[in-house]
């Protein structure tokens, strides 16, 4: 009976609560029918074209996946590329791909394994690379603009080709990055350079080098790359379009695929949307000998270079090898995934600290480590063996390696990498290698390596957890955000392609007035004005008081 009693209690309990839910639910759709409007702006499907000429996955990958949104909102898509990229798009049928051109010609591919600030030898074959296609990219952006309607234009970052091809033809354009190069947050303390960026921001700059980065850095660019951005400015001269390179930038919306945390907090304004992190638009399942591998093994270090970025030499390959069997032998790791990408120089045997020879080819050396030209990278990441990603530090790997949770040892080759890299440790989330020492040390290597996998003390991990919150937060409907960005600007955007309602407002108010110097200068008039008055009354009675006596 006590029983019964207690279940009636129970079932009486449940139906409280679910009649509370059903009147919250209905109290809410009630509301919604209050609020609905009379009328509705006019949400009929636009044309959106993407972009990009050059860079690799990150400068495609995650703008699918807004593309991917607008599409299911009804809008019609246009991808205008290289004929390479469409790779990207290849599982897309709802994307128009149109060709800007054949794949350019890349830079010299010593700055894929350069360190920073980059050489100027690279930075020459850039800006080289860059006049050289700037004309045929140009007009071709602007025929796919006006031959499809197009009613608004992404652009990737250093895509500024299409940049100015969407301004030259009034189309409001969207600007989109990961790192965030914004015009309006380049402060006096922020460095967002990709030339030069050892540190994101000068807090922990010596006096030195940031006079060097200043006042010597361009003096030595001009010296060595003068005659080729002489080349860039005269192409663009000839094509009528203005000579700073973020020409057209003023009335973009940024839009950003970072979050605070990763990008420095500062100051931003109205066009800059942070809305990171957005992942890569698919991920590969793990093959079945990687599965094997995975499930085979309990403490596995992951490898992943990126796709641009590879040791520069058979020495360098080998001392990470080293470093890798070193903790293989001490018992830190049972086994290692390596994403070496083609060309990647490898040895074809390594010795350890300890003596011991491993031929890569040898049965012995594929059951502890698997060296591999592509690897599936999320899914490695995601399984519960692996303990620790070797990473280059892209800001989409770190973003991938914090959502799942994994430590890092830095491995930094060029641009933000080495900033991205000194985050992770200043944040407590992992270590890194430097470049000057610890890279062309063995012991060294070994010993951050071990530091890392075993993280005695758990801090690192508690780090990795507060990361690893803050990109799980933040990534549920980033997808979303950037989708309703891009509508906003599609259907807000004047006959001149700009969003006044973003305009910050010291656009409408002189230098004077925008910071107050008009009160001060007012006030300065005021003071100086009394104290001349008051010395003319002063005088005056004087002189009067003067003559009395006389007389």
């Amino acid at each position: 009976m006590r029983l019964i009693s207690i279940l009636l209690v129970i079932a009486t309990l449940l139906a409280v609560v679910n009649s509370s839910e059903h009147q919250v639910v209905s109290d809410l759709n009630d509301i919604m029918q209050e609020l609905d409007p009379l009328t509705r702006y006019q949400n009929s499907p636009k044309n959106i074209m993407f972009g990009v000429n050059m860079g690799a996955s990150s400068h495609h990958s995650w703008v699918m996946r807004v593309l991917d949104e607008l599409d299911r909102r009804g809008h019609k898509i246009t991808y205008a590329t290289t004929r390479n990229n469409f790779r990207f798009s290849r599982q897309r049928p709802y994307i128009k791909e149109i060709s800007i051109g054949e794949t350019s010609v890349e830079a010299n591919h010593s700055m894929y394994h350069t360190m920073t600030p980059m050489p100027f030898d690279a930075i020459a074959d850039i800006v080289d690379l860059t006049a050289r296609n700037y004309p045929s990219y140009y007009h071709a952006y602007r025929q796919v603009i006006e031959s499809q309607s197009i009613d608004v234009v992404l652009c990737d970052h250093i895509s500024f080709a299409c940049i100015h091809a969407a301004k030259m033809t009034k189309r409001p354009v969207i600007i989109t990055m990961m790192i965030n190069e914004s015009p309006e947050t380049e402060l006096a303390y922020i460095n967002k350079s990709p030339f030069t960026m050892v540190e994101s921001n000068t807090e922990h700059l010596s006096y030195s080098y940031r006079f060097y980065e200043r006042f010597v850095w361009p003096i030595q660019l001009l010296w060595h790359a003068g005659p080729n951005m002489c080349r860039y400015i005269y192409t663009l001269h000839s094509l009528g379009l203005g000579l700073d390179p973020k020409d057209g930038w003023q009335d973009a919306v940024k839009l950003v695929n970072n979050l605070y945390g990763f990008d420095d907090p500062r100051p931003m304004g109205p066009l800059v949307e942070l809305v990171g992190p957005i992942y890569n638009d698919h991920f590969d399942p793990l093959t079945p000998e990687l599965a094997s591998f995975l499930d085979t093994h309990k403490r596995v270090v992951y490898v992943g270079f990126g796709q641009h970025t590879q040791s520069k030499d058979h020495q360098e390959s080998t001392r990470v090898l080293q470093m890798l069997l070193n903790n293989y032998e001490a018992g830190v790791l049972d086994g290692f995934i390596w994403s070496a990408t083609k060309g990647t120089p490898l040895p074809d045997h390594v010795t350890t600290s300890s003596g011991i020879q491993y031929q890569l080819n040898s049965t012995k050396f594929t059951s502890i480590g698997k060296i591999v030209s592509w690897a599936p990278q999320m899914a490695i990441l995601r399984h519960p063996s692996v303990i620790t990603f070797i990473s280059h530090a892209g800001i989409m790997s770190l973003f991938e390696s914090m959502y799942q949770g994994k430590r890092i040892l830095a491995y930094p080759f060029m641009t933000d990498q080495f900033a991205n890299a000194k985050l992770i440790e200043r944040t407590g989330a992992g270590l890194w290698l430097t470049h000057t020492q610890d890279r062309l040390d063995v012991d060294l290597m070994t010993e951050k390596l071990r530091r890392v996998v075993e993280d005695k003390d758990g801090t690192m991990q508690k780090a990795v957890k507060r990361y690893q919150a803050l990109v799980q937060i933040h990534g549920r409907n980033s997808v979303d955000r950037a989708a309703n960005i891009v509508e906003e600007v599609v259907f807000t955007a004047d006959h001149e392609g700009h969003l006044a309602h973003r305009h910050d407002i010291a656009r409408h108010l002189s230098f004077l007035k925008r910071n107050n110097y008009d009160l001060y200068l007012g006030l300065f008039a005021l003071v100086i004005s009394t104290v001349i008055f008051t010395h003319y009354i002063v005088k005056g009675f004087i002189q009067r008081d003067i003559k009395m006596k006389k007389q």
